[in-house]
């Protein structure tokens, strides 16, 4: 697409943002009273204990389980505690789940009737967790943890105002992740960086927690609702819920000291294919912003730089795309102004206090 064509379609994103931006000042306005009325501080709990439990989040991945399930008997083996393994079977049809029953008994298999994707299937396998466990792993299935992962993930627990730690993240080729997480935020939107480890590196704030590497205190996990909907089927869940986490007051860690290696969406390109994957992010990206970001001035400059942010963007994202997306985001505005609303009664930081606190 020429940059003669890029600027009208960028400008028809205006037909999304302006409404958009309207609507969510006026729910914000008629909302104030019922946020002030209804607001609520709980106060922040250490884990009874540190009992883990590991969720495996599963479809069609038997080649991948068969790589991953011994590294994770070693772990679990490497550290005290009562702690179980789930391996939630997205309704594979790869034999997956018996293969699993067969060659890991020690794992527990949590068959659904079909494919929920990853929010659904991730909130389907924790109403399975034993009521004793404490601490919530999330897996991916393409991954292969190292000896010292989950010891390393539960001694950072201890601190009432601990909601998740988050594993450094190791990759064969471009090393697209690595646990360190970072925002910053210009002219209306947010960039998510993953920042490249460095020697001597050790504990430090993280902006999110990842959704297939990390652990969360799960009574903290429960209150703020655990991974919402609003993103189904995938992306931007764990992101969202660590902000909503950051602005109740809590934080997240990451620890260099436990190691995941990660076959980069292993499972998702199969499933959705690349443009759609990008499609999912785009969109949900949108949806975060609408649900998060409650200052006024971010809010509305998120609006009125929608044009310039789309062709900037489109130099490695097609701007068809980027239209798409907000499209596609159009049925999910009310939800996502819901729980904006639902968020704002247990606000501790504002958004500027949160990208502070990073450092």
């Amino acid at each position: 697409m020429t940059f003669a064509w890029r600027l009208p379609v960028a400008c028809l994103l205006w037909a999304y943002s302006l409404p958009t931006l309207l609507l969510t000042l006026l729910v914000d306005l008629l909302c104030a009273p019922f946020v002030l009325a209804g607001r609520r501080v709980v106060d922040d709990e250490s884990p009874r204990n540190r009992n883990a439990s590991l969720l495996i989040l599963n479809w069609n991945g038997i080649d991948f389980l068969r790589d991953l399930l011994p590294s994770v008997r070693t772990t679990v083996e490497r550290t005290p505690g009562d702690h179980e393994v789930l391996v939630i079977d997205n309704g594979s049809d790869d034999g997956s789940a018996e293969f699993v029953e067969r060659e890991f008994p020690w794992a527990r298999v949590i068959r659904l009737p079909e494919n929920r994707h990853f929010i659904r299937g991730n909130r389907a396998g924790v109403e399975h967790v034993s009521e004793d466990k404490d601490v919530l792993v999330f897996l991916n299935n393409d991954m292969v943890v190292e000896p010292d992962f989950l010891p390393a993930l539960l001694d950072r627990f201890g601190d009432p105002d601990l909601f998740a730690v988050t594993a450094r993240i190791e990759m064969d080729g471009e090393q697209v992740e690595t646990g360190r997480t970072r925002f910053f935020y210009k002219r209306g939107v947010f960039r998510q960086e993953q920042i490249p480890m460095a020697a001597g590196v050790g504990d430090e704030p993280a902006l999110w927690a990842g959704g297939g590497s990390s652990a969360f205190d799960r009574r903290k996990y429960e209150a703020l609702g655990g991974f919402e909907t609003l993103y189904a089927p995938c992306y931007m869940e764990d992101v969202s819920l660590s902000y909503a986490a950051w602005k109740r007051g809590w934080r997240v860690v990451f620890t260099p000291d436990a190691v995941v290696h990660h076959v980069h969406r292993g499972t998702s390109s199969k499933v959705f294919g690349h443009r759609s994957v990008e499609l999912l992010n785009q969109r949900n990206r949108e949806l975060f912003f609408l649900r998060s970001v409650t200052d006024l001035g971010w809010t509305i400059s998120h609006a009125i730089h929608a044009p310039w942010n789309a062709v900037k963007d489109a130099r490695w994202t097609d701007l068809r795309l980027q239209f798409q997306a907000m499209i596609r985001a159009i049925p999910r505005v009310p939800a996502a102004l819901a729980a904006r609303q639902r968020s704002r009664r247990t606000t501790r930081r504002t958004d500027r206090d949160l990208l502070a606190a990073q450092s």
